[in-house]
């Protein structure tokens, strides 16, 4: 005598409605949907955090083990654009654990986030569009940008899928 199979989960999306209007559009089909969104957005966060790490680490080994001797007049390398890699690889990484565990505060914390310092990187004039090099990194700046707003998604459609409205 085999065990008994569990039942298989349903696939229609009719298992799943969606809430009425606009904001029902905005929602995921399924939660299985819903936790595909927010895995892509955590393996941008995770991915983006890691390159800003590597990128503070080698600059600030570089401004350690080629600083000019003192008094010779030379320039230290900056050190505050490493600080702020060092920052942002922190609250990007923390933020993008924090939506995988499927937290919907810090997954509209790192869109918007987001959103923002590459705005105000925009205005002070360090992202431009001057050569490919820079297009190239601004379609990169876009792609995470759209995984973060996915993963605020897809942590909004998960909340509603799992923690249904109390009937009356």
């Amino acid at each position: 005598m085999s065990p008994e199979r569990p039942p298989e989960p349903a696939d229609d999306a009719a298992a799943y409605p969606r809430p009425p209007g606009w904001y029902g559009a905005l929602l995921a089909a399924n939660p299985e949907q819903a936790r595909r969104w927010m895995r892509w957005a955590w393996v941008g966060g995770l991915l983006w955090s890691v390159w800003l790490t590597w990128w503070a680490i080698i600059g600030i080994v570089s401004v350690v083990a080629f600083a000019p001797p003192e008094g010779s007049g030379a320039n230290a390398l900056p050190v505050r654009p490493l600080i702020y890699a060092g920052v942002e690889a922190l609250i990007v990484g923390g933020l993008a654990m924090g939506v995988m565990s499927r937290s919907r505060p810090a997954a509209l914390a790192l869109a918007a986030g987001f959103l923002a310092t590459r705005l105000a990187l925009i205005a002070m004039g360090l992202i431009t569009v001057s050569d490919t090099r820079d297009v190239m990194w601004l379609a990169i700046y876009l792609l995470l940008l759209f995984l973060f707003v996915r993963g605020a998604q897809g942590a909004w459609s998960y909340h509603w899928f799992t923690h249904p409205r109390h009937p009356g």
